[in-house]
């Protein structure tokens, strides 16, 4: 008797018309690097990334293909653990931060004593 309940569920989770909840959804896009473009509400997957500082990967992310154009138009990435904003390289690469020498001053005697060769960048 205990063998019945488990053969009825069993019987209804592989019912045609009855996919489990992580099954894909059909219509998913997946890319390296989602760029938003074709239907705006069309969802477009990320892959995994493996996460900094560590040898497993994080989430796959996925959006509609709107969220990830404004990504891009912000200059904005997803991170690779799937929940916070970091800027994307290109974004980088064209507003370079602002640095200056750590140490600033005169070339007196005591200052060049205490001289560290750091940027600091704001």
């Amino acid at each position: 008797m205990t063998k019945a309940p488990a053969l009825v569920i069993s019987l209804l989770l592989t019912a045609p018309g009855l996919t489990p909840a992580w099954a894909q959804q059909p219509g998913t896009a997946y890319s390296q690097v989602p760029s938003g473009e074709g239907d705006a509400l069309a969802i477009t997957c990320r892959p995994p990334q493996v996460m900094p500082n560590s040898r497993l990967p994080g989430p796959e992310v996925c959006k509609t293909n709107a969220q990830w154009a404004r990504y891009r138009k912000d200059g904005m990435e997803v991170a690779a653990d799937g929940v916070h904003d970091v800027p994307s390289e290109k974004w980088r690469s064209i507003n370079p931060q602002a640095c200056r020498p750590g140490t600033m001053g005169s070339g007196g005697t005591i200052s060049a004593i205490f001289t560290t060769f750091t940027m600091i960048c704001e």
